[in-house]
Formats: structure tokens, sequence, C-alpha cells
């Protein structure tokens, strides 16, 4: 299943939706310090200083624990153990005449024992019907680089990238024609590392997060990378605060 124009219209729309809730989102605004307050937390950004009833830190883990620091340096601690990993995407668009050796499929991994450059390819155009739709006589496919702790190659640039994929990809599938466009996305550290305990890990993070009022942690470092799991950890943070809000303003009377 996919969403109709690509995933990246799927922010896009939470965006809108925060907007005509009445939510403001501010870019270009780093979070230089997040600090407990008597009633509260203070909120550092470049330009101004924020007050807020509650925080949710979705955020890498480095910068999660460089905001944590202070308040719960035992969950900052955590955080600061998690390893990421980086990789590339080489999106390549095809005459679709001439990718019949693709004629099966929409795609394969590659394990590592292999000794491939490349540790995926996806026949987008396949795989995802409105990318066919859109151009019936273009054939789109994309290949992965980098691995954890394998990251030498996306040091070079992205020509040498792209013909590296084309060559890995003739190999596995015969495929011997040229790309008509290139682009090569790179996602340095993008990707968490879940080692044996990583459960336990984030476990210890959360317990000790929670020791603090009004403030609670999601996203890819906690309980997966994909979009699901990262809403639903997202859920789960928000669900969590408006929950002790509104225990808290039932003992304490009401409040503005």
């Amino acid at each position: 299943m996919g969403i109709d124009g690509g995933i990246g219209r799927l922010p896009l729309a939470v965006a809108d939706a925060v907007r005509t809730g009445g939510g403001e989102i501010r870019t270009g605004a780093p979070v230089r310090e997040l600090r407990r307050t008597a009633d509260g937390w203070t909120v550092v950004t470049d330009g101004e200083v924020l007050r807020a009833d509650a925080v949710v830190v979705a955020a890498p883990a480095p910068a999660a624990a460089r905001l944590l620091a202070a308040d719960s340096p035992a969950a900052s601690a955590e955080l600061a153990t998690v390893d990421y990993a980086s990789m590339a995407l080489i999106t390549m668009a095809f005459r679709r005449d001439d990718v019949a050796s693709l004629a099966d499929g929409s795609g394969f991994l590659v394990p590592p024992v292999d000794g491939r450059t490349i540790k995926a390819a996806t026949f987008s155009s396949r795989k995802w019907g409105w990318l066919r739709d859109a151009a019936p006589d273009l054939f789109v496919l994309r290949t992965s680089i980098g691995r954890f702790e394998d990251e030498e190659h996306l040091k070079r640039d992205d020509a040498d990238l792209v013909g590296m994929s084309l060559a890995d990809l003739g190999a596995a599938t015969g495929l011997d024609a040229r790309p008509v466009a290139t682009r090569v996305s790179r996602w340095d550290g993008g990707l968490p590392q879940y080692p044996v305990g990583h459960l336990e890990r984030v476990a210890r993070i959360r317990a000790e997060v929670a020791k603090l009022p009004g403030l609670r942690v999601c996203g890819a470092v906690y309980d997966g990378v994909g979009i699901p799991a990262c809403i639903g950890s997202a859920r789960t943070a928000a669900d969590e605060l408006l929950t002790a809000t509104l225990a808290a303003g039932a003992v304490g009377g009401e409040r503005e």
C-alpha cells in the first residue's frame, strides 16, 4: 500500500491538519535547551524562550540525549549509547523499453555475504501504481547503499554511487541500460540500530523520563523506524501526557 504522489505527502498533510486545528509549526528554530521549571518546562531556541505545560521530545537519540542531560541524566546517558547507520538512496529513471530484463518482481534485498555494494533495489514503477501511471514511458527504480559499520562507499560522489548501483544491478538482473535521469539522496545518521538488549534500554529510558511531570519521548529510536511504529510511539506519548494532565486537573481543580 502507498500514497498517491508518494509518502512525502504524508508529513505535509499532517502539518495542514495541525494548522487547521489551531496548532503552530515552527521551522528553522533548533531547540538549544530544555529545562524543568516549578510549573512546567522552558524551551530555549535560537531566538526566544518558550514555556510549556508539557513537552514531547521527538528527536534522534543524540539530540534527545543533549536536551535531557540536565533534568534526566540517566535517560540521557542511555540515549547517548544508541548507534546509527547512514545510507544513500539512488533513484534512476529508464526508458521502459530498455528494461525488459526487469520483467518480474518488485525488487530484491542483498545480504552482506553477497559482497555487493547495494543492499537493496526497489522497482518503484512496478511497486507503486501511481508512479507507473504518472510516467508510463519510464521505469523508475532505486537502490540503497550503506550499512551499519560499512559506510565507506558513502564518501564517494554521486556519480560513483550511480555507477556502482548500475554495476550491481547488471550483475544481478542483466540490466545494461543507462538511466535518463538520476537523483542521489543521502541520509546521514538516519537509521538507529537495535542491538540485543534494546527493548530493555528503551524501557529504562521511558521509566526515567516518566519521573518528570509533563515529559515524554517518541520517535524511530524506540519502537521501530517504520512510519506506523513512529506514529504509534507518538500517539502513546501524547495520550500519556493528556491522561496525566486530566488527572492532575481532576485532583487540583480547574486550571487554565
